[in-house]
């Protein structure tokens, strides 16, 4: 697919939806990633692609459930997360509603109601960041070691989603090279991933 293809990080443990659902996202025009099975995979996606958008399911199985991702998501990622499940039942609603999805979508879902779900999460999410970006400079400013044009350059792409692979390949330099420059630019902001630079950039104008 094409570089510039809004990814979606597909969370649910039924092999078989989770192709249906790969195949809708094809369909909208959308790249598909994972699948993740369980929180523990969906994290591990997260930290390596930073996608645009989750699809998330409630019931994992075993183990942590999809409200619990929700929450870390909500912490350490502040990405857009729609919830496609077959529970409506009220405590689950209540439990949902604490965690403010960009969307919830009931199974089996059809093409149509997930389409107008992503097209709303990603036109709200990225209205947002978009304001954060313009800031990028008076943060710079704000650092006692500051950034430098190409590390200024990297947190904007990685503000945009673009995993290690696709950084190196947008600015035409090897892999390793990148790690350097995502070293210091992460020394330089006090965060140690690039989940905590995202935040740091989206939380930057609300004072946190």
């Amino acid at each position: 697919m094409p570089e510039n293809v809004l990814r979606g990080l597909i969370v649910e443990d039924d092999p078989l939806i989770c192709k249906d659902i790969g195949f809708c996202l094809e369909d909208l025009g959308y790249e598909p990633l994972g699948p993740a099975h369980t929180v523990e995979s969906a994290l591990s996606m997260l930290e390596e692609y930073i996608p645009d958008f989750i699809l998330l399911d409630i019931d994992l199985g075993a183990g942590k459930n999809g409200v619990e991702l929700a929450r870390i998501i909500n912490r350490e990622y502040r990405l857009p997360f729609i919830f496609l499940t077959a529970f409506s039942d009220d405590m689950t609603l209540r439990e949902v509603k604490d965690t403010l999805p960009a969307g919830f979508v009931l199974k089996p879902f059809d093409q149509h109601r997930l389409k107008a779900a992503i097209r709303l999460a990603l036109h709200n999410y990225y209205a947002v960041t978009r304001i954060h970006l313009d800031h990028l400079e008076e943060l710079n400013r704000g650092l006692i070691e500051p950034l430098t044009k190409r590390e200024m350059e990297l947190l904007r792409l990685l503000c945009s989603g673009k995993s290690n692979r696709e950084l190196a390949r947008t600015t035409f330099v090897s892999i390793n090279t990148i790690k350097t420059h995502l070293k210091n630019l992460y020394l330089k902001l006090k965060v140690t991933n690039r989940a905590e630079a995202i935040t740091k950039v989206s939380s930057f104008r609300k004072g946190i």
